[in-house]
């Protein structure tokens, strides 16, 4: 009996292993900034915020999200752009000294009562859209 469940649990152990080596390693894909220098590597297809976290550098405690900009008035909607808001550090802030919040995205006009997921979404795609036109890429 317990040379049949040997045999059994090589069955087993053999199968396993040609499994795992039968399975296709997942190519990197890898940020790079306009110099060409990598900025982060990714083992499948970033979503746009990972991407915009990874291209700013985002620690755990920044926030990235919409804000409107008031500096741009409008009738009856809102001009919104994505906002960078970085964790300060002993009183000043990590990366910009300038106080409020660094745009990262173009304008973008949304009418009173549109949803906040689809707002979010685009504007993530609009910042994605401007560091592909300012020279980033994304390898592999």
């Amino acid at each position: 009996m317990s040379a049949r469940l040997a045999q059994f649990d090589s069955l087993l152990t053999r199968r396993r292993t040609a499994r795992a080596a039968a399975a296709p390693a997942q190519p990197l894909r890898t940020l790079c900034d306009p110099w060409g220098e990598p900025v982060a590597e990714f083992s499948r297809f970033p979503s746009d915020l990972e991407l915009l976290k990874a291209a700013h550098r985002l620690q755990a405690d920044d926030w990235i999200g919409p804000l409107a900009d008031d500096a741009q008035p409008r009738r009856l909607s809102a001009v919104w752009r994505l906002a960078l808001l970085r964790a300060d550090r002993h009183g000043q802030a990590r990366v910009s000294r300038e106080p409020g919040p660094q745009w990262i995205s173009p304008l973008l006009t949304a009418r009173p009562g549109e949803r906040p997921g689809v707002l979010r979404r685009e504007l993530h795609a609009a910042a994605v859209r401007q560091l592909w036109q300012a020279g980033w890429k994304l390898v592999g």
